[in-house]
């Protein structure tokens, strides 16, 4: 029983046992058959993926081939076909620059249309397979023109060869210049750099020239509506230029300027008028050198010399701390307002005078002196007004005189005798009105320009016109001639100087 029981379990065991083994058999081979099922799913969607994109790559070349066909084939030509080719013009271009573009340009015409112009061009010496073709751009600007710039890659040699042709659009051609066999030639050089010149270190730029010292005996007292003459002492080694006094009333904000003239030497003058001296007066001189250095300053705009003005008083004092360095005369009272001189002129119709000046006021000067005009002496005076005492100063002159004796032979030739004593006592009367302008101080020296008006009168004696008249008639006949008279304005200019000596 025992034995049947135990044979009953191994039974049953081993039937387990079989039916587990049987199982697993069946499941293995089931695994792989799975997973070769998903591998061969992912290569044939990879295969898909590939073959879409080879697809697409050769849809785009296709069309990309098409365009660039498109690019380099002329449209079919519609119009009437002349038959010749396009007329081509070009120009060398000059020497390229190594590693820039250079620019090559051409000119095409045809009635037809020009298709191209196309630019072959290579490295020199390479063979006839080795051209770089590049298709040359029309001009928006000019027409027929045009132009293509070969890329700095291809300028990195020695020289190019080139040639270029063009077709006309009903495929006329081509045109050339140069050709395969027989190109054309540019050098290619390397870029020229500009050396500029380093710029020095350290460099001190000294001026040329220095501003004139001035020399000045300040006025601190003067009379009041009368004219002040400031004086200086200018020297430098480059000249003077642009010497004034800049004054301005005690309370005033702006200066004036006042030019300074030169009296001789290196002394220079300037009078301030008689119209500006109603009120205390502050001023400084300054100066410049020819080449603008300065201003050399005797006071300053900030602390000027002051002038006091004063209704009666003792002469203009000078400051004890500056050396007089010229002659200064005030006129401060009517007694000193005298001065004496002479002067030399010369002129047309009037001739040459010596004169003796006499101002007995500051604006009037007198004068009265000799006459001569070549044709004989005589003798003149009259009148000078000037309203300032400036370096350049207007005048008005007014003179009058007589000549008493005139040969005016020495002019002309006559045969008659009688017309010849008539000329040798020829005498006339001149009143003359002239404006001028004078320059220098008028005090001392001054040289003039004037011009104006002469009226001249003269009379020939009856006697005199009665034997030239009897001379020309017969014996027996006899003629009577009065006195004869005549005048004129004729236009008239002198120039002179004039010099004050007390």
């Amino acid at each position: 029983m025992r034995l049947r029981k135990l044979f009953a379990i191994v039974v049953t065991g081993l039937c387990f046992s079989a039916g587990a083994m049987a199982q697993t058999d069946a499941g293995v081979p089931s695994e792989p058959a799975a997973s070769t099922k998903t591998t061969s799913k992912a290569t044939k969607k990879k295969k898909s993926k590939s073959s879409k994109k080879t697809a697409r790559k050769s849809r785009k070349k296709k069309k990309g081939a098409s365009s660039a066909s498109k690019a380099q084939t002329p449209e079919p030509y519609t119009g009437t076909d002349d038959g010749e080719p396009p007329q081509f013009a070009h120009q060398a271009p000059a020497p390229g620059v190594r590693g820039k573009p250079l620019n090559v340009a051409a000119h095409a015409t045809d009635a037809n249309g020009v298709f191209g112009p196309v630019l072959y061009v290579r490295k020199k010496g390479m063979g006839a397979g080795d051209y770089v073709q590049l298709k040359m751009i029309a001009s928006k600007i000019v027409p027929g023109d045009y132009a293509v710039d070969v890329p700095a890659a291809l300028t990195n040699v020695e020289a190019l060869e080139y040639y270029i042709e063009a077709w006309d659009m009903a495929g006329n051609g081509p045109s050339s210049v140069g050709s395969a066999e027989q190109p054309l030639f540019v050098s290619v050089e390397e870029e020229k750099k500009v050396a500029f010149p380093s710029a020095p270190t350290n460099v001190t730029i000294k001026p040329k020239g220095a501003p004139p010292a001035i020399t000045h005996a300040a006025l601190t007292q003067a009379i009041r509506g009368k004219p002040v003459e400031i004086n200086a002492r200018l020297v430098g080694n480059t000249g003077v230029q642009d010497a004034a006094v800049m004054f301005r009333h005690v309370g005033e904000k702006d200066y004036k300027a006042l030019p300074m003239g030169n009296i001789g030497a290196d002394d220079y003058t300037a009078t301030i008028p008689a119209a500006m001296t109603t009120s205390d007066l502050e001023y400084y001189v300054e100066a410049f050198d020819r080449f603008g250095n300065g201003p050399a300053r005797s006071g300053a705009p900030n602390v000027p010399y002051v002038l006091k003005l004063t209704d009666a008083g003792p002469p203009p004092i000078a400051s004890a701390a500056a050396p007089l360095s010229v002659h200064k005369r005030v006129l401060d009272d009517e007694s000193d307002t005298t001065v004496i001189g002479f002067g030399i002129d010369a002129g047309a119709p009037g001739g040459a005078g010596l004169t003796l000046l006499v101002r007995p006021l500051w604006w009037l000067r007198l004068n009265a002196g000799a006459a001569y005009n070549v044709g004989g002496f005589g003798f003149r005076g009259g009148i000078t007004l000037s309203p300032g005492q400036w370096t350049v100063t207007p005048t008005l002159n007014l003179d009058g005189g007589r000549y008493l004796s005139g040969d005016v032979n020495k002019f002309v030739t006559v045969t008659d005798p009688n017309a010849s004593a008539l000329l040798s006592r020829t005498t006339y009367t001149f009143a003359t009105a002239q404006v001028g302008l004078e320059f220098g101080s008028q005090r001392w020296f001054t040289f003039y320009l004037r011009g104006g008006l002469t009226y001249v009168m003269s009379t020939l004696s009856g006697t005199d016109l009665t034997a030239m008249a009897q001379g020309k008639l017969g014996p027996n006949m006899t003629a009577t001639v009065g006195d004869a008279k005549f005048s004129a304005f004729v236009p008239c200019a002198s120039l002179g100087f004039n010099i004050f000596v007390y």
